[in-house]
């Protein structure tokens, strides 16, 4: 095992028995639900944190990510009772048809989209939390499933499909970072001022103390970087913009029709169809989009991405 991951593991593991720990005090669930709540999540985080090292990816295996796909659902639904045999099966069949795709599929561009189309289905269409039952009201485990399926879906791309100009990665270098703060500063007077016009949300000012808003926000900013922002960075403009712009043979029809199938991709979002949310969706594709040109990869959209979000969740409701 890498070093570097090693490292990364223990401060994981580490946050992860603090964070249960709360939970048990604030929350008062008691350590039955709690424990195998944390194998669950501690097991599939720790598996998604492989993606951030080369060394440890580059060792994944399809037949690996179908066979471990549910094996966190189990950690937590078997001794809860809320096990289901059909349910971890067809875990493992959507982890394997997804890392597997193209291994099994001819490499043409029908493949590709249809792959994306694939990836993003169940996220649309909200499969996963179908399949994980909640371990306590206060206790959602359907990220889970998000973890896993980005997962599936990265190691498939990178093993099997790789992309020139993707750049994928979970820490930015400086350069990255300057783009991609400067792309959102670009976006967030008409992104912000399509959100107040469409009456998608409206400003309220935190009530929290300063410091419990400085840190909801971080811990805000590094959830959305680190998952949201990345799978879909990786995937829409990773992959489709630029295969739209090789097929239209221009750089801004590739950006416009990536940056709408983005926003489609937000229809369903509280409600469906959620035209506010797809219309300010597809505009703020349009600026994560600029920032993954000019920022040279995908790393500097998640920075540009990231920040609007939370902005959005810090100050919109």
């Amino acid at each position: 095992m890498s070093r570097r991951y090693g490292v990364a593991l223990a401060v994981l593991w580490l946050a992860g028995f603090v964070a249960a720990a709360l939970v048990i005090q604030i929350q008062h669930i008691g350590p039955g639900i709690v424990f195998p709540v944390l194998a669950a999540v501690l097991l599939e985080t720790s598996l998604y944190a492989s993606l951030a090292f080369e060394e440890v990816r580059c060792r994944w295996r399809w037949q690996w990510v179908a066979v471990l796909a549910a094996v966190p659902y189990l950690l937590y639904a078997v001794p809860l009772g809320l096990a289901s045999f059909s349910s971890a099966a067809v875990l493992v069949i959507m982890a394997a048809c997804a890392a597997a795709w193209f291994r099994l599929m001819p490499r043409n561009r029908i493949a590709d989209f249809l792959f994306v189309a694939i990836m993003a289905s169940p996220l649309i269409f909200k499969v996963f939390p179908l399949i994980y039952p909640k371990a306590h009201d206060k206790l959602r485990l359907d990220f889970l499933g998000q973890l896993l399926w980005v997962r599936a879906g990265v190691i498939a791309v990178l093993r099997d499909r790789p992309q020139s100009g993707v750049h994928f990665g979970f820490a930015p270098a400086g350069h990255e970072w300057s783009a991609g703060l400067r792309w959102f500063l670009y976006a967030l007077p008409a992104v912000l001022g399509l959100v107040i016009a469409t009456g998608f949300a409206s400003f309220t000012a935190p009530q929290d103390p300063w410091w419990l808003v400085v840190a909801t926000a971080a811990g805000t900013f590094l959830g959305i970087f680190w998952v949201v922002a990345l799978s879909e960075e990786f995937f829409f403009r990773g992959l489709l913009q630029q295969w739209l712009t090789e097929i239209t043979t221009s750089r801004w029809a590739g950006l416009v029709l990536a940056s709408a199938l983005f926003g489609a991709a937000h229809l369903g979002f509280r409600e469906f169809p959620n035209w506010r949310f797809a219309a300010v969706a597809a505009v703020a594709g349009i600026f994560y989009g600029q920032s993954f040109e000019k920022g040279n990869g995908m790393r500097a959209a998640m920075v540009t991405h990231a920040l609007m979000v939370t902005v959005w969740r810090t100050l919109f409701r």
